[in-house]
């Protein structure tokens, strides 16, 4: 079974929401880092609680496909531009999920950045208080991605706002929002931390 609802954030930012019995199975963070490559970029301090962000190196179990279209050769853009891109959300089963306002902190705080660069098969990652969200690059080159809201920041708020334990058809943990509906492409993730 699966349910899709269209969802407009400000300009640009459009998700189509599906909950899927079959979906993706939630990823556990520790089997995405290959050991030893994870780096804290920034950290600052907001109202007495870090927000760190950080990026590692994916194992390379995590930067092939988990959808079976993918099965087949694929070519991919250069540097793929994935601010405004179309993303499908999932939300994963389970209890709980991050505070959804400590993710909206979050994304509050990273909206006014401008952009950034993804390297193929790494992952940036962001925590504060209970909230982790990540992007995740699975393909050979490089990606770039917007931070506001109409974006990440928007992503980011949507994920944590519609997969908690309490959204209706839950209880969820969490969720992730791939690009395309296509997760080889790459994808956002919002977690507990």
């Amino acid at each position: 079974m699966r349910l899709s609802v269209l969802a407009t954030y400000g300009t640009g930012f459009l998700a189509t929401f599906s909950l899927a019995a079959s979906g993706p199975p939630p990823d556990k963070s520790s089997s995405w880092c290959i050991p030893g490559t994870e780096v804290v970029i920034d950290t600052v301090e907001i109202d007495g609680q870090t927000l760190t962000a950080s990026q590692c190196d994916l194992v390379l179990s995590q930067r092939q496909s988990r959808n079976p279209r993918q099965a087949r050769p694929v070519l991919s853009a250069r540097n793929r531009n994935l601010c405004g891109a179309p993303c499908t959300t999932y939300c994963n089963r389970g209890i709980g999920g991050p505070n959804p306002f400590d993710c909206s902190t979050l994304a509050a705080n990273m909206q006014n950045r401008g952009g950034f660069n993804i390297s193929p098969g790494s992952t940036l990652y962001f925590t504060f208080a209970s909230c982790q969200a990540y992007i995740i690059n699975r393909e050979a080159s490089d990606q770039y991605y917007c931070y506001d809201q109409s974006n990440f920041g928007g992503v980011i708020n949507y994920l944590a706002f519609n997969c908690q334990a309490s959204s209706g058809g839950g209880p969820y943990a969490g969720g992730s929002c791939h690009f395309y509906d296509d997760p080889f492409i790459g994808f956002v993730e919002v977690r507990t931390s």
